[in-house]
């Protein structure tokens, strides 16, 4: 899947995803959530930070190309608490990155990614949680779109974004 050529599907489909084309329009510093929706950041890191497990590994190489490793392979590289806050992590070293080109997104042993750790899922027993979960996810993953999307405009990080899905 190419991340780019995904964004710049979602944002030609217009009317069918009005609400992807004004997120994804938005300048890359923010998030989608803030306080105002009932989002606070640093509670959310620090309940998901009591999920560990597994890990985000980004290998920047000096050809410009970075490598975000999805790493837990003993749970088909599902995503724990732990992981989410490295991913937000990662997103943020690769957005102050100005030497990079393009980014390959991939799981560790021959799986790309069997979705969230159902333990973490499990023991998020509330909806309220459950929700600040996603809110973090989504402001995570929006972020790293949005980082494609600046690219093309500026020549800067991710002039071509690729995920590359290795061994699947």
């Amino acid at each position: 899947m190419v991340l780019c050529a995904l964004r710049r599907q979602l944002l030609r489909s217009g009317s069918r995803c009005g609400t992807w084309t004004r997120l994804l329009q938005r300048p890359s510093s923010g998030c989608v959530y803030s306080s105002t929706d009932g989002f606070n950041h640093q509670e959310i890191r620090e309940k998901l930070q009591a999920f560990p497990g597994g890990s985000i590994d980004l290998l920047k190489q000096d050809s410009g190309i970075a490598v975000l490793t999805i790493n837990n392979p003993s749970r088909m590289n599902a995503f724990s608490g732990s992981m989410m806050v490295d991913l937000e992590e990662r997103v943020t070293q690769l957005e102050n990155w100005t030497g990079g080109k393009g980014l390959i997104v991939q799981g560790a042993a021959e799986t790309f990614c069997s979705g969230s750790d159902l333990n973490a899922v499990r023991a998020i027993s509330n909806p309220q949680d459950g929700m600040k979960m996603c809110m973090f996810m989504q402001n995570t993953l929006t972020r790293l779109v949005r980082n494609c999307h600046h690219c093309e405009a500026t020549e800067t990080f991710n002039t071509k974004c690729l995920s590359t899905l290795y061994g699947s």
